[in-house]
């Protein structure tokens, strides 16, 4: 009779296409992130607030998470394969179909950016009438933009990058670029001035709304068993604070 085999084990035939083999080791558990590239078209380092609560995430949950980073089409597409987790995905009827999500770990606004030269100005939803926004590839928003977008306002979303989005901002080929970040108005412009140089960015002073930061789960085995142990970690870490913490540690850190 075969001895029966081990959890993680499965997870690794899952995720590596490897075959089972003795080992001591837990099983490494992608966490699927949008990737980001520099002007150059060089991918960048995994952002710092990912890191961070990833890394404080793994140690309370006791297992191997690792970020990877792919173009968010991509990484949304795996995780419906249940070939990983999704950080930073949103909640639509779509996905519910086949992935569930944790807890909240920290709130993100949307913040709407554009170039000195032209600023935009936001106070009211009135005031994007017949504008263009960059959003993200695949991107969705709170419901207030969502139930708008083509109708108020044009929405541009076939640049892949955050690079090649501020280029288009720059050229004038969109009015504003909307970015989520855990960041105030201030820290974002400072953060996208250090980082992308050719340009002046300005960040409006009110958000178009914020969104919960989830880690979406596949719901098919052997991924979907994950999510207690994801959500008993995420609630013993806002109990301590310690999310938060890392979240204005991060958002402090001026520039770049």
């Amino acid at each position: 009779m075969k001895k029966p085999v081990p959890a993680f084990f499965a997870l690794v035939v899952l995720l590596q296409g490897a075959p089972a083999q003795a080992t001591d080791q837990q099983a490494e558990i992608p966490v699927l992130i949008a990737e980001s590239i520099d002007p150059q078209g060089h991918p960048l380092p995994t952002p710092p607030i990912i890191e961070a609560v990833i890394g404080q995430l793994a140690a309370e949950s006791k297992l191997r998470l690792v970020v990877r980073a792919y173009p968010w089409r991509r990484a949304q597409m795996m995780a419906e394969r249940g070939q990983g987790l999704l950080y930073g995905a949103a909640i639509t009827p779509e996905r519910r179909r086949v992935l569930a999500f944790t807890r909240p770990l920290y709130d993100a606004n949307q913040w709407l950016v554009s170039s000195a030269s032209a600023p935009l100005a936001f106070h009211r939803w009135e005031d994007l009438r017949g504008k263009v926004i960059s959003i993200g590839e695949g991107g969705k928003y709170g419901p207030e933009f969502e139930q708008r977008k083509r109708k108020l306002f044009k929405i541009e979303d076939n640049a892949g990058s955050m690079a090649s989005r501020l280029k288009m901002l720059s050229a004038g080929h969109v009015d504003a670029v909307l970015v989520d970040s855990f960041r105030n108005p201030a820290q974002l412009g400072a953060s996208l001035n250090c980082r992308f140089p050719d340009d002046h960015w300005v960040v409006a002073d009110k958000s178009v709304g914020f969104e919960p930061l989830l880690i979406a789960v596949p719901k098919s085995a052997p991924l979907g068993k994950l999510l207690p142990a994801l959500n008993q970690a995420i609630v013993r870490l806002q109990k301590s604070g310690h999310i938060q913490k890392a979240v204005d540690r991060v958002a402090n850190i001026s520039g770049c």
